[in-house]
């Protein structure tokens, strides 16, 4: 269409500015429903994403843990029967592992610096843990697997830890006991910010699993193997090949229960991020109940206004306006009118976001692609519902139209 259409519609639309933004306010309400109701779901997904990653590290990982089937109840404890070894046969045997790592771990250690005592999570770990979870350290360096072999009384730690016993001053190079042992602060982690209920993941020590085994902890199983995946996208795959792998070694057959559990960040977040609940599909049908009944009163309001505008269809059509023009003319202002509604909508969804993310805590963020798409439907359907009576409009003759004129 040309721009002299467009300009005759955006005239006739301020013309009857009332009307047009009765056509529009349904459309708008729409867009900020949907909008709003996204950008909510959006906003608890990467809320739980970010804490899972500050209590997990990086995603793309199984993990291996005692426990299973097996377990009698929630608070029996259980079995622990993973070790060295099996971590060792995961890494040889699966495919799509691209590193395996370690656990030990105390949550509550005793820890000493000077007259300074208290607890801490202390963890016994594999060289390779910081790089398997996209740690980054402040300062320092992680320990070797030199040093896990040669069971050095090195630690590395966490930030937190680090500035409530060293305060003012560098941890490196000064002595720290853990478990009643002495070590020497070799780095410190940069901050991970709290993992899920707001636990800190910044209240822990690493020091090398062989250490952690023969001298703090005195011994032999695992409390969680991590592993790294080749390919993230085949993780269902290689949990299922770890899992079978690791029944093998255990020598469980037929239906004998798992002594041990197989688990995916990803799968746990997707549970915990599950926020397409009864009140979020409700709202997004009110969002999409409103777009159609903004274009039904779109459509409305353009049939009524084909009955006042007689005399100016009539008008058009005698100074050699086609029925062409006239379909063009009236819906081009369905879709002008479907489009500002649209944007409009946008503009205050994203505002309310905003204010709603700061003013009140919420974790709320815009998910952009789905904006664009409401966008797009909310043009689309002002463009529908403003064909037909546009069509109407233009097959209407000139000798009705000036018969019924005013």
């Amino acid at each position: 269409m040309s721009a002299s259409v467009w300009a005759l519609a955006g005239r006739n639309l301020r013309r009857h500015l009332a009307r047009s933004v009765l056509m529009g306010i349904g459309l708008m309400a729409g867009v900020v429903c949907i909008t709003l109701t996204e950008a909510t779901g959006e906003g608890a997904r990467r809320a739980v994403a970010q804490s899972f990653k500050a209590m997990i590290g990086a995603l793309d990982v199984l993990f291996v843990q005692p426990g299973g089937s097996a377990q009698r109840g929630m608070t029996t404890p259980a079995a622990n029967t993973l070790t060295a070894e099996d971590a060792a046969a995961i890494r040889q045997a699966v495919p799509n592992v691209q590193a395996v790592g370690a656990q030990q771990s105390d949550l509550g250690a005793a820890t000493e610096v000077g007259a300074k005592g208290g607890t801490t999570v202390l963890f016994g770990s594999t060289a390779n843990w910081a790089n398997i979870r996209g740690d980054s350290l402040a300062s320092g360096a992680f320990f070797s697997n030199e040093d896990d072999t040669a069971l050095a009384r090195v630690a590395v730690l966490g930030s937190d830890v680090a500035h409530d016993y060293f305060p003012g001053s560098s941890p490196l190079g000064q002595r720290i006991w853990l478990g009643g042992v002495e070590f020497e602060v070799v780095g410190v982690l940069a901050p991970n910010g709290a993992g899920p209920g707001g636990i800190s993941m910044d209240n822990l020590v690493y020091i090398p699993l062989e250490t952690a085994r023969r001298r703090v902890f005195n011994r032999d199983n695992l409390d969680l193997i991590s592993v790294k995946l080749a390919s993230p996208g085949a993780w269902s795959e290689t949990q299922t090949a770890v899992h079978g792998l690791v029944r093998q070694r255990h020598g469980l057959a037929g239906e004998q229960l798992d002594d041990f559990r197989v688990s995916s960040p990803r799968a746990m977040i997707a549970r915990v991020a599950n926020v397409d609940t009864t009140l979020r599909k409700a709202l997004l049908w009110v969002g999409a109940l409103a777009l159609l009944i903004g274009g039904a009163v779109i459509a409305n309001l353009m049939f009524a206004a084909t009955a006042s505008r007689r005399f100016e269809i009539a008008t058009r059509r005698a100074v050699g306006a086609t029925r062409a023009d006239i379909l063009r003319q009236f819906w081009a202002e369905a879709v002008i009118v479907a489009f500002a509604a649209a944007t409009l909508g946008t503009v205050l969804a994203v505002a309310a976001v905003q204010v709603g993310a700061r003013a009140m805590g919420m974790p709320l963020a815009v998910s952009w692609p789905v904006t664009a798409g409401v966008v797009v439907a909310t043009v689309v359907v002002g463009a529908m519902a403003g064909y037909i009576p546009a069509r109407r409009a233009a097959r209407l003759a000139p000798s009705e139209a000036l018969r019924t004129a005013p």
